[in-house]
């Protein structure tokens, strides 16, 4: 008959090994899981376009890229590091996410979404990352194949409105609300998968390249604008005399899923860049280049600012 074990069987060692699984375990469930760090994540192909003040639009580019959401989208520091895509073609042998709070990416440009496609196939590309509660290793993300038509949205149309008249983009009141719409979101739609319907944003730069108001991102924010939205309006407060600024409207065309609590998103987004210009006197004296200069990475036509 075996005797029952008593606390001197062990010998210290054991003993302190145990004392410090069980701290490591407590530790570990303090933490939490990378979901906890991690909102969602966003891979997509865009295409850019320049909309001059005779609404005539200009392609730019199009342009394949992925972005990784923290839960706090607003912390100073980054809670997600060491971001890695990999994949088919140009992603074989993986692609740097930024060190920034918002980890993001851009691959090549080219003139078309074929182009594009050949540097980027339609096919499932993997998410692998750093959080204080651990790493995700190759969340799948996946391009829906459609060879009949591009599953992009078509080019977006701005018009400007004050006191509901429409307005010249280049004579804007700066005591009056701007009021922002844009042609119809035709490929927009509800999700079937209830995660985010089809989004639109709007996001108004300084001539610096700064933003300086967005209408709010997916999932994070439930006064974000969705598919069948037709205006955002821009707070008189935002604009100054004799400025110039930038207008950015998006149209996201979505598929979405979910892994290990994390939500996808795979987009195929249209943008188009609008530039307007207040009337009076700049009473601050702040200087602007004659183009402001870019505040995304689409506008290829502009320079971005050097500090």
């Amino acid at each position: 008959m075996n005797k029952p074990l008593s606390i001197k069987t062990f010998s210290p060692l054991v003993f302190l090994s145990m004392i410090l699984s069980a701290s490591a375990n407590e530790n570990n469930e303090n933490i939490g899981t990378p979901s906890e760090y991690v909102d969602y994540v966003v891979m997509g192909k865009s295409i850019n376009h320049r909309q001059s003040s005779t609404t005539r639009l200009d392609l730019l580019n199009t342009v394949f890229f992925a972005e990784i959401f923290p839960v706090e989208i607003d912390l100073i520091s980054a809670s997600v590091t060491n971001g890695l895509l990999t994949g088919p073609g140009d992603a074989a042998d993986g692609l740097k996410f930024s060190s920034a709070r918002i980890p993001f990416l851009a691959g090549q440009r080219e003139m078309t979404i074929a182009n594009l496609t050949q540097r980027y196939p339609d096919s499932t590309y993997f998410f692998s990352f750093d959080t204080p509660a651990g790493s995700i290793k190759n969340l799948p993300a996946t391009f829906i194949k459609n060879e009949d038509e591009i599953s992009n949205p078509g080019p977006i149309e701005i018009a400007l409105y004050q006191q509901s008249n429409e307005v010249d983009s280049s004579a804007i009141n700066s005591d009056q609300d701007l009021k922002v719409t844009w042609s119809n979101f035709i490929k927009g739609a509800a999700d079937p998968n209830n995660i985010i319907d089809d989004m639109i944003y709007v996001i108004l730069g300084n001539c610096h390249g700064e933003e300086i108001e967005h209408s709010g991102h997916a999932i994070s924010n439930e006064s974000a604008l969705t598919y069948d939205k037709q205006e955002f309006v821009i707070p008189r407060e935002k604009l100054t005399a004799g400025q110039v600024y930038q207008l950015e409207v998006e149209h996201s065309n979505m598929e979405t899923d979910i892994y290990k609590n994390i939500e996808i998103i795979v987009t195929y987004a249209a943008t188009t860049f609008l530039d307007f210009r207040t009337k009076g006197k700049n009473p601050e004296s702040q200087e602007c280049p004659e183009y402001p200069y870019a505040m995304d990475g689409g506008q290829t036509d502009r320079i971005k600012r050097s500090d």
